[in-house]
């Protein structure tokens, strides 16, 4: 079989962002405004990062899920802003992270990685703690690795700490996931509570609502964004970091099978697990995940 390139399979499987489908129009869009004091945007060579921030003091940087956005640390961000300056930064091509032109078959986590350290320089910022949700971790544990001297502590919260696939099977996924996950045109398709309470342990309704909002308004790039983290081998990072680093997780969330490769690769770590919350705990248990994050980032 004839070896695949990143651009053979860019040029096969160009993604018309130009077109919506049926099943994304009926997603209501969502204007959150949160508790951010502080809102803006960088500039980077693929497009702009967007951010929001509250407080004051050392930095702490927050990234969302895959198909997610900075909203989503709304209920854990006024905890946190007591003692950190808090900024939520949107992954490339989520909420208000805007690109320059189609995205490409895969978003590298090496790219994504670039981007947010460009973002944190324009922000003057030389050192860090981090905190990242799925996607948001994934870019972190890379830049983490790759820029260890920048980050002092680092939360990963319900993070795909794996190894890394080749372009073929992640070719094979895309077909498999026309018709399950996204829709022809790789836009995300609608997901039923159902699916969203086996899959992530969702319970509330509007946590499963307002996912349906932000996947929809990443479009186009979050399936580029879930083959990044397919092909990145993002358990190879964990040896490079130097930062205190928790791994948290949801009772009845996912992603427990990466607590540990994460507890052998890691140099410093513990992990702890949020009581009635699924895999996304900031959202399900605000008040016991910003308990947790904060004594662990302040001793």
């Amino acid at each position: 079989m004839q070896k695949l390139t990143r651009r053979d399979l860019t040029t096969s499987a160009l993604i018309t962002t130009m077109a919506a489908s049926a099943t994304q129009a009926q997603v209501p869009a969502l204007n959150i405004a949160g508790p951010w004091t502080e809102r803006g945007e960088v500039q980077v060579a693929a497009g702009k990062m967007a951010w929001k921030a509250m407080g004051s003091g050392e930095p702490l940087i927050m990234m969302p899920k895959l198909g997610g956005w900075a909203a989503d640390w709304r209920h854990i961000a006024p905890t946190l802003a007591t003692k950190f300056r808090v900024i939520a930064i949107d992954n490339p091509g989520h909420g208000d992270s805007v690109m320059n032109g189609p995205p490409p078959f895969l978003v590298s986590l090496r790219e994504s990685a670039a981007m947010v350290m460009a973002t944190l320089d324009a922000l003057n910022i030389q050192t860090c703690s981090a905190i990242g949700n799925s996607l948001g971790g994934c870019i972190l544990t890379v830049a983490a690795g790759l820029y260890p001297d920048a980050f002092r502590k680092l939360i990963l919260l319900s993070v795909a700490l794996g190894g890394a696939a080749t372009l073929e099977a992640l070719e094979e996924g895309r077909k498999k996931a026309i018709g399950v996950n996204y829709d022809a045109q790789g836009l995300p398709i609608i997901r039923s509570f159902e699916n969203a309470q086996e899959r992530f342990g969702i319970a509330d309704r509007a946590v499963h609502d307002e996912q349906n909002a932000s996947r929809a308004k990443g479009g186009a790039w979050v399936a580029p964004s879930e083959r990044g983290v397919g092909r990145a081998g993002v358990v190879n990072y964990l040896p490079m970091i130097k930062a205190d680093t928790l791994l948290i997780y949801g009772e009845r969330g996912g992603y427990k099978q990466f607590e540990k490769p994460g507890k052998a690769g890691l140099k410093k770590v513990r992990s702890v697990h949020i009581p009635n919350a699924g895999s996304f705990t900031h959202q399900d248990n605000p008040t016991e995940t910003a308990r947790v994050a904060l004594e662990f980032l302040t001793t």
